[in-house]
């Protein structure tokens, strides 16, 4: 821009509204007189936008968020006393294997699973072969079938699948080692019949075991209202089994009342 042309349009008052300056106090025909300061500020006007264009749109400041003071925590107190809520876990019971480690199938038989004081049980059992029973047999109720079956580990069945759903069926249900052992033993599944009129009998299985020779050990099943065929079980499992071994002889005998009424037993009873 040269000085020229700001003259003529100072002297012509041709500048912007907002810097347009009025004949006040000079006299016609007499220039204005400005120092070097002034006439760069004009010079810089000339070039500003309009005063439209210089408004800005400053956004409304948002109000400072309050600061938040820190919550005091409650002072810790002592859990209150409740012997119950932590009470010690229930000691195993030294008589048997719990409910959950016999299994559903163990259920069905009497059993003999704990050990006991050897010279004591010969007293008490064998006691009871000294005893003169009554024996009257009947030929109406037979013994025809005795099937017995070692669940120790030893016994495989071969490529036999009947015998190995046997080992199958007995450890149904095991999964720990524990319950494993609470199902090792020697089952005995008795099958007999009473082709007589119906009556209550009382079954009973007497054996010895390998590691306890003489002794003789007695499990016996109440039976009501037999007729026909039926079956008595009986096993010697866990820490019995583990401590004396399997059977080695055994004999069962079918009392109604006191009276021997059928028997069966091994060759070396």
């Amino acid at each position: 821009m040269s000085m020229t042309w700001l003259r003529n349009n100072l002297e012509a008052n041709r500048l912007p509204a907002f810097i347009r300056f009025h004949d006040i106090d000079r006299q016609a025909g007499q220039p204005l007189v400005f120092s070097m300061r002034w006439m760069a500020l004009i010079a810089l006007a000339a070039f500003l936008p309009t005063g439209s264009a210089l408004a800005q749109t400053v956004a409304p400041t948002a109000p400072p968020k309050p600061v938040k003071t820190p919550t005091q925590l409650p002072t810790p107190t002592a859990e209150p006393e409740n012997p119950g809520a932590y009470a010690p876990p229930a000691p195993r019971e030294l008589e048997g294997p719990s409910a959950a480690d016999v299994g559903p199938v163990q259920k069905h038989f009497v059993r003999d699973s704990t050990t006991d004081d050897l010279a004591e049980t010969e007293v008490n059992d064998n006691a009871s072969l000294k005893i003169q029973e009554k024996i009257a047999l009947d030929k109406r109720i037979s013994v025809p079938l005795i099937h017995d079956v070692q669940n120790d580990g030893s016994y495989s069945g071969g490529d036999n699948a009947a015998l190995q759903y046997e080992i199958t069926y007995l450890n149904w249900g095991a999964v720990t080692q524990e319950q494993l052992l609470a199902r090792r033993g020697h089952y005995f599944t008795i099958t007999w019949a009473n082709d007589g009129p119906k009556a209550d009998f009382t079954a009973r299985f007497e054996y010895r075991e390998v590691k306890s020779k003489e002794v003789v050990r007695t499990l016996t099943q109440n039976m009501p209202g037999v007729s026909g065929a039926t079956r008595s079980y009986f096993a010697v499992t866990d820490k019995a089994y583990l401590a004396y071994g399997p059977v080695v002889s055994w004999r069962f005998t079918v009392l109604k009342g006191d009276t021997v009424v059928a028997e069966a037993k091994s060759f070396i009873w």
